[in-house]
């Protein structure tokens, strides 16, 4: 059976260049005149802008939370930002990941769930009403028709 390659191959440019400026800045050689200045003054730091710097493109490319075009170069940076990998590295903190992971999920059923019945008895409550007004509504038709049937006693004229 073949091994896995560690990482699939980059045929994005824009994500070359934005791990290409990840591995340059992790190295401490940047190319871009500022963060060689930042460099020089011992303030350069790891992060979405300065990456974007360094790559010569757009910020909201990779940091955004939602949406990321490139969550892999995301995930690099994020890890490079932390100092460490955001991946469990032993069987106990992945199920203690996923045992967390799960309690929030259940913890979001429960919002919704609370959501969706509070909903629902608005819906309900709502139906009432409108067949209440339907009813008066109705009786007045009913007493309307009634006056209707009244003869003009002034000829129209």
């Amino acid at each position: 059976m073949p091994k896995l390659k560690p990482e699939a191959p980059i045929e994005d440019t824009i994500e070359r260049d934005f791990l290409d400026a990840l591995q340059r800045l992790q190295d401490g050689q940047p190319k871009h005149k500022q963060l060689r200045a930042q460099k020089a003054k011992g303030t350069l730091k790891i992060n979405f802008s300065n990456i974007a710097v360094e790559a010569g493109r757009s910020r909201t490319l990779i940091a955004l939370e939602t949406g990321c075009r490139y969550p892999r170069v995301r995930e690099l940076i994020k890890q490079a930002m932390n100092g460490k990998s955001t991946l469990p590295t032993t069987h106990t903190e992945l199920i203690q990941r996923l045992r967390f992971d799960k309690a929030e999920l259940t913890a979001q059923v429960k919002k919704y769930q609370a959501e969706a019945m509070a909903q629902f008895q608005a819906r309900v409550k709502a139906e009432g009403e409108a067949k209440r007004e339907r009813n008066t509504v109705s009786q007045l038709r009913k007493e309307l028709a009634k006056y209707r049937e009244v003869a003009l006693l002034v000829p129209k004229s």
